[in-house]
């Protein structure tokens, strides 16, 4: 990767809550592991069901996050946009994905394919704890907000 490639990915990175929570030299690190893709609106991003192992950071745009039903629809669970965080599940346990996640606007993502961040885990085991919790912190959220959504449902 060509340095002014590694530091327009940086650059993308440290503007999001990730780098923020990291100085730029660890910024700088992880961009090299990391690569920046673009889909316009209508695109589906990640299929339900499809084997893979990436996740991306939202750095612009809004996605939607799908559910296949009974009978094949698809039920709309939520909207993400810029800092959020997809395709973690699988990236984690390395199942088949578990949502679909559609462009509702044009987006841009950082991808980090586990097979590259094991890399970076292998050349620096700190930053790579650091991405962990910070995902950790996310993932925790997102379960907060839907147990709060299930005890609504049952009140």
């Amino acid at each position: 990767m060509e340095a002014s490639d590694l530091d327009d990915i940086a650059t993308l990175l440290d503007s999001l809550k990730l780098g923020a929570t990291l100085g730029w030299e660890d910024v700088r690190n992880i961009a090299g592991y990391m690569q920046v893709k673009s889909f316009p609106a209508g695109t589906t991003i990640i299929q339900e069901g499809r084997k893979a192992s990436s996740l991306a950071f939202i750095e612009s745009g809004v996605v939607t996050i799908q559910k296949e039903e009974a009978g094949g629809s698809e039920r709309h669970i939520i909207d993400l946009s810029r800092d959020a965080v997809i395709g973690e599940v699988a990236f984690f346990d390395s199942e088949p994905r578990s949502a679909t996640v559609v462009a509702k606007t044009d987006v841009r993502l950082l991808i980090l394919t586990r097979e590259r961040f094991n890399d970076l885990a292998a050349s620096n085991p700190a930053l790579a704890i650091n991405i962990l919790f910070y995902i950790g912190r996310v993932l925790s959220r997102r379960l907060r907000q839907v147990t709060g959504r299930f005890v609504g449902l049952l009140a």
